[in-house]
């Protein structure tokens, strides 16, 4: 080291450079702790995108933000640029543990939002659900340690001219440079050709493949994206009158499906949709859930049905598609679009409309996802929580009978009806306590979670058992539907291959096919073969009803119609039934391309509906 510092002073002999050099060494340790943490993240997670570690995109994207980041170190002043230093490298590296433990649960990366119902989530929240690495934590704890140091070299420095320059070509330049990058290799989507670089700049565009957006941008730039698009502020710099024609022009093109054998066959009756938590294909057994079996064998049964989870909310993202029939936008939006905005189409104001009593039910309180708002909001006429209707225990869903007096109200009605028993955590559950000795005994060989799986799917039955008897007693069975849909698979079991193996399916989306099934004494019972998933399920009741409405505006089509018949996942892969289409897998025949095409196009307007609000505009008001 001696003989390297000579040999350095010789070449800088007058010590002006040296000491420029090493009193801004502080920002090279800065910088280089930050690119740090991105590749080593990236290389903790290497298999889950298609873009390499190695790759010359989310490495660039990476060093410029570093560059960026260090500049504005250089530019503070001494305590506040410590500051600084410390604050960002921890909050970067607080975001890396967030996404491991996002990951190892839901197998995607956080979002910003996510944040829109993290107060929601975090009451049904459990640490056991998380799994981080511990070499994730040991590079967290050494790169906020090194930023320390970094911190403590930083050194006062006169404000001059020179310094000001230096910032400005250190934050100006790379900050063109990412713009530019940007708009070159990820500027547009491109539907029809099927290159790496098209389907990079789908991913970009779109960025809801939280995995595969990750590895291709690395954290920084993950993270501004992210920003951008979760604060809504890109909206600022649009022209919504453009905007507002192109989504008039879309709808005005679609095809009204036409009436079908199925059309109008429960028109008149009541309905009671249940929205079931976590029950899952495998738990729907005469064994575990004795009442709802018997009802799925008399019913016709949509059996290639899934629910895939676009928002982290997996029970609110489901009930968004049952009760608006529009996608929810996959990179969040505030709960205002839910609350605030105007829904003439919605499930509840559909029955309203025709004479109904409309009223919701949950366990949770009114504040959770703001039900005591968005359903009021979508057309109900009260959300009822576990305390309105003096549930015992809002754990165990049986206490929900106490509210079918309510349910049952009118001449006609329509109650929607949301579950909780099938929530985890398991593992200390009052409700796995109560029944997990029946189901063990039952099953000895079987493994400890599907024990605790099918504890809680009883409890969900006890009330619908409760729910028939009662409608019978009260004469009101055989003018009464009774639906039910599952809000996505179980993932509390916290276990994806007891999952698997229990569906007979080894792939991350086609895990995701759950229960939907309609019940009623004027159908016979049957199974659709036909592809259907979440977003379906409002254009089928719509269908079976026989509503007169404009069915364009839903992002998806009745099980009974010439349309859809596919699932779209959260990547954008879909199924059909015959084919999956695994997205960027650069397959290029023409059905792939008109195909992902469309997909594009009813994700674009049903997530601009949400944003501009566009119900309440004169553009869809004067067509009415």
């Amino acid at each position: 080291m001696t003989h390297l510092y000579k040999f350095v002073r010789e070449k800088l002999p007058d010590g002006h450079a040296w000491d420029f050099i090493v009193r801004r060494a502080y920002l090279v340790i800065f910088a280089g702790t930050l690119f740090f943490s991105d590749i080593f993240f990236r290389i903790i997670y290497k298999n889950v995108g298609h873009t390499s570690v190695t790759a010359l995109k989310p490495n660039l994207f990476s060093l410029l933000w570093c560059v960026i980041l260090a500049s504005v170190a250089y530019i503070l002043p001494g305590l506040a640029g410590r500051i600084y230093i410390v604050a960002v490298t921890a909050f970067y590296n607080i975001l890396i543990l967030i996404h491991c433990g996002l990951y190892s649960f839901g197998a995607r990366f956080f979002s910003f939002s996510d944040m829109m119902f993290a107060a929601d989530g975090a009451e049904f929240f459990s640490a056991t659900y998380i799994k981080i690495r511990i070499i994730s934590i040991i590079a967290v704890a050494l790169s906020v340690t090194v930023s320390v140091v970094a911190a403590l070299m930083k050194t006062k420095e006169p404000y001059t001219a020179r310094r000001a320059v230096l910032f400005l070509l250190a934050f100006a330049l790379p900050f063109v440079g990412i713009h530019l990058l940007e708009a070159e290799w990820l500027g547009a989507f491109v539907y029809v050709s099927w290159d790496s670089y098209a389907q990079e700049g789908d991913l970009y565009q779109s960025f809801t493949d939280t995995p595969n957006c990750m590895m291709l941008t690395g954290l920084y730039q993950y993270t501004a994206r992210d920003i951008w698009l979760s604060s809504g502020i890109g909206d600022i710099f649009t022209d919504n009158d453009e905007k507002a024609q192109a989504i008039a022009d879309y709808y005005d093109a679609r095809q009204t499906p036409e009436a079908n054998a199925m059309t109008g066959k429960l028109a008149g009756k009541n309905l009671i949709l249940v929205q079931l938590e976590a029950i899952d294909t495998w738990m729907l057994t005469e064994d575990a859930m004795p009442n709802l079996y018997a009802l799925y064998k008399g019913s016709v049964v949509f059996g290639e049905h899934y629910a895939p989870m676009y928002l982290s909310g997996g029970t609110f993202n489901t009930e968004i598609m049952a009760n608006l029939g529009l996608f929810p936008p996959f990179y969040g939006g505030k709960t205002g679009l839910y609350a605030g905005n105007e829904f003439p189409l919605s499930l509840p104001r559909l029955f309203a409309g025709s004479g109904y009593r409309v009223r919701s039910f949950h366990n949770s309180r009114a504040e959770v996802y703001a039900r005591g708002l968005t359903h009021k909001n979508w057309g109900y006429e009260r959300f009822y929580s576990g305390v309105d209707i003096n549930m015992p225990d809002i754990d165990f869903d049986s206490g929900l009978i106490s509210g079918f007096d309510l349910m049952t109200e009118g001449d006609k009605f329509f109650s929607f009806i949301v579950t909780y028993s099938g929530h985890g955590p398991y593992v200390g559950s009052s409700v796995s306590a109560k029944y997990y000795d029946k189901f063990r005994a039952r099953y000895p060989d079987a493994e400890e979670m599907y024990v605790h799986s099918l504890a809680h799917a009883y409890e969900t039955d006890i009330f619908i058992g409760e729910l028939v008897d009662s409608l019978e007693r009260a004469g009101l069975r055989d003018d009464t539907v009774l639906a039910f849909y599952s809000d996505h698979y179980n993932y509390y079991s916290e276990d994806t291959a007891i999952v698997m193996k229990y569906k007979g399916v080894y792939d991350k989306n086609l895990m995701k096919r759950v229960l939907f099934f309609v019940n009623s004494n004027v159908l016979s019972p049957m199974t659709v073969g036909k592809v259907t998933s979440s977003i379906d399920i409002l254009p089928t009741l719509v269908d079976l009803f026989g509503f007169d409405v404009d069915t364009r505006y839903y992002a998806g089509d009745s099980a009974f119609s010439d349309g859809g018949g596919y699932v779209i996942f959260e990547d954008r892969s879909w199924y059909d039934g015959e084919r999956y289409y695994i997205a960027g897998s650069g397959e290029t025949d023409d059905l792939a391309a008109a195909r992902s095409a469309e997909i594009d196009d009813r994700i674009y307007y049903s997530n601009q509906i949400l944003l501009t609000d566009w119900f309440s505009r004169r553009e869809y008001k004067d067509k009415g």
